[in-house]
């Protein structure tokens, strides 16, 4: 299959997507919320996972904010995502990141002035990431929204686990949404990350 077939493949199901995403009633999404807790906690990367890698929800995504503080309950250190050029980098929750200043979808966006958690400390560190998407597949396979921005990073991370060999740590890379979001296959090329596993509810 050519590039642009699998470009128009991704187009469709992304609107798909975002069409079921926006359907998801406030009440549904609070439970699914809920749940989502139970499922992350009864992954086998929880329990040692020092480093927690979440994401800060859009009005359209699972609500995270219950995970978020169960790790920090559970004494892990939570880190979330910043755009940083056409990357992404994991800035660490600070005690008042509730109060940090709001993006264009409300969530909280961390300060320029905290420093983000670097690539080869996350290799030495037992890693739980919470990957969002569009769609996931049981092959690994997961829809971003087209930016490359989780698909860059979990290269930048594999190789600089490569680079400790067995000296790095484990590492986890969940996808987290909702069940719906499971399909019988995500089109992928060659620049995108296979994840290791879902947490869907």
């Amino acid at each position: 299959m050519g590039e642009e077939d699998v470009s128009a493949l991704k187009a469709g199901q992304r609107k798909a997507a975002k069409r079921m995403l926006a359907a998801v009633a406030p009440d549904d999404r609070a439970a699914a919320s809920k749940n989502a807790v139970k499922a992350v906690s009864a992954l086998g990367s929880w329990p040692g996972a020092g480093l927690v890698l979440a994401f800060l929800s859009m009005p359209t995504e699972l609500d995270t904010l219950p995970v978020v503080e169960a790790a920090l309950a559970a004494g892990k250190r939570v880190a979330v995502p910043r755009i940083s050029g056409d990357d992404i980098e994991f800035v660490e929750l600070t005690v008042g990141w509730r109060s940090w200043p709001r993006d264009r979808w409300d969530i909280p966006a961390p300060p320029e002035s905290l420093p983000p958690v670097r690539v080869a400390d996350m290799a030495r560190t037992p890693t739980l990431a919470l990957v969002p998407g569009l769609a996931f597949d049981r092959g690994g396979g997961r829809l971003g929204r087209g930016k490359g921005y989780y698909d860059r990073f979990l290269s930048a991370l594999t190789a600089a686990r490569a680079r400790l060999g067995n000296e790095a740590a484990p590492f986890s890379a969940i996808g987290l949404g909702y069940s719906f979001q499971l399909v019988a296959r995500v089109p992928t090329d060659e620049r995108d990350r296979p994840l290791d596993g879902l947490a869907l509810c």
